[in-house]
């Protein structure tokens, strides 16, 4: 029984490791109070553009879907992309677009509402990276990191996790 668990320890070490090196985002999937949250703040029109920056299992991209507007989600992990499509599919959603790959290697800058629940250090990165291709106007919903400089909007805390809407 020790063995199992040292094991565990190994792979789950190494696991954190990976993620660490790579300051890659740790998939924590949002809660329904969250989401709710999420799309009070997006306060959605039927012009909008809505993308999900790291957006795993699709959660947001489902209720932002059901809203009849155009919806792309990016996410680098394989998995959580299969995941996410197989639910868009069997929901029938056909304004949803998921692109497999790295959020800072897309183009952006169609959007009119961005979403990203991510790490503190890219949600620095993803700071340059809007201030430089997003629209004026462009509503960003950060959930769990801020945004050093800017003021958010609105904030409201989902338990201990503050989500934050910011204009830009």
């Amino acid at each position: 029984m020790q063995e199992i668990w040292l094991l565990l320890t190994l792979f789950f070490s190494f696991c954190l490791y990976y993620f660490l090196k790579n300051r890659l985002a740790v998939f924590f999937p949002s809660s329904k109070q969250i989401i709710t949250v999420v799309m009070e703040f997006a306060d959605i029109k039927s012009d909008d553009i809505f993308y999900d920056l790291g957006s795993g299992d699709g959660r947001i991209l489902i209720e932002a879907a059901k809203k009849k507007i155009p919806v792309v989600g990016i996410e680098k992990n394989r998995f959580l992309n299969w995941i996410a499509k197989r639910r868009i599919r069997r929901l029938n959603l056909k304004n949803v677009r998921i692109i497999q790959g790295d959020i800072f290697d897309q183009d952006i800058n169609e959007a009119t509402i961005i979403v990203a629940y991510l790490s503190s250090g890219l949600a620095h990165r993803l700071q340059k990276k809007i201030e430089k291709e997003v629209k004026k106007g462009t509503s960003i919903i950060l959930i769990d990191h801020s945004f050093k400089g800017w003021k958010p909007i609105k904030e409201r805390r989902v338990g201990f996790i503050p989500v934050r809407l910011y204009v830009k």
